[in-house]
């Protein structure tokens, strides 16, 4: 009962602990009746952060899985799937950093695989290596940050079938150089140019692709069946500053390029760098719709919990294919019978 107050707290916009309290405190009789639990008592307010902190972060994470998981078909036609790590800042042991690492569609912008993970951004590399073995997700087409261009991480998706598509930086200044040698020196195989005009800024993006085949990797590259480079230039011009900035990003895959489909090739890699923002939209939703940045939590297992929890909402939202979680949110406030209806079509009453 409490773990359904929790969730319904979240969507109709509660994110404190003490604002969850009060919702479940509030409308108790409500959860007694849509939960079936006719006779549960209210908990504390002293003893929630402590009940959350209790839980087992895994087999929550499994049960959420199992019953309101969203899956990709592991076919062909490879869905391209974004994955990258949301801190949680509100832990209030500022040496306590506790993060998820998650695994969002391209397309549908629905997280399909998420893992808990403790400590800094090195921290998150073995967390994805696991996470991409236990999900499946070493078989899919995956974009990853620069700090996952690594030959363990390359290689272990190589080998299991899947594609990577990943940033090179300075993090790996040798490959870095030979990306941008050749840019200047080498043949140019296709190129795409797509612009758009959002949230007060004009930008053009384009790319172009190269072949990887002509370069003298170091060996330990090796396993990772790297063959493709992906250069993007982006012009933003903002309008209100009248300002415009340039920037060169280069983006390394083991997609194999075939003479004849060239212009295939540097379209879906030129889609695919944009679609990881997907991951970023969502952390953005996590920190504006529902504060997650600003909520204070004393354990670090207890702000995991909270994290995953808020997720599970997330998903909610999404099964109703809405584009507006706010709009969402201010629904389910005016109108409760509508929260009640879409928690009994998910199945989650």
């Amino acid at each position: 009962m409490i773990i359904a107050g929790f969730v319904s707290a979240t969507l109709v916009g509660r994110s404190s602990l003490s604002g969850i309290h009060r919702f479940i405190e509030h409308r108790i009789n409500w959860l007694r009746e849509v939960t079936g639990y006719e006779n549960a008592d209210i908990i504390l307010r002293a003893h929630l952060p402590r009940f959350l902190n209790q839980l087992d972060w895994d087999t929550l994470n499994d049960l959420i899985e199992e019953h309101f998981g969203v899956y990709i078909e592991r076919d062909e036609n490879k869905e391209w799937v974004a994955i990258d790590g949301k801190a949680f800042r509100g832990t209030i042991k500022g040496g306590d950093k506790q993060s998820v690492v998650l695994s969002v569609t391209h397309d549908s912008r629905k997280v399909i695989a998420q893992a808990r993970q403790t400590g800094n951004k090195s921290s998150e590399i073995p967390v994805v290596r696991n996470l991409l073995k236990s999900s499946g997700l070493e078989r899919q087409k995956v974009t990853l940050d620069a700090h996952h261009l690594n030959p363990l991480t390359t290689s272990q998706i190589h080998q299991a079938g899947g594609c990577y598509l990943i940033q090179a930086k300075e993090n790996q200044p040798i490959l870095l150089d030979k990306c941008r040698t050749l840019e200047t020196a080498g043949e140019l195989l296709a190129e795409n140019i797509d612009h758009d005009k959002a949230n007060g800024r004009m930008t053009i993006r384009h790319s172009r692709l190269f072949s990887m085949e002509s370069l003298n990797l170091d060996k330990r590259w090796c396993d990772s069946g790297m063959k493709s480079l992906t250069v993007v230039k982006r012009e933003t011009f903002e309008i209100a500053t009248r300002k415009t900035t340039v920037e060169t990003s280069y983006y390394v895959s083991n997609i194999a390029i075939d003479r004849n489909c060239t212009q295939q090739t540097v379209d879906e890699t030129a889609g695919a760098i944009r679609g990881h923002w997907g991951v970023e939209a969502d952390n953005h939703i996590r920190d504006k719709t529902f504060n997650e940045d600003n909520v204070k939590t004393k354990y670090g297992n207890q702000a995991q919990i909270m994290g995953r929890l808020r997720g599970l909402a997330m998903g909610l939202i999404r099964k109703t294919k809405t584009k507006n979680f706010q709009a969402v949110i201010d629904k389910f406030v005016d109108c409760p019978d509508s929260l009640v209806s879409m928690l009994k079509s998910a199945n989650f009453l």
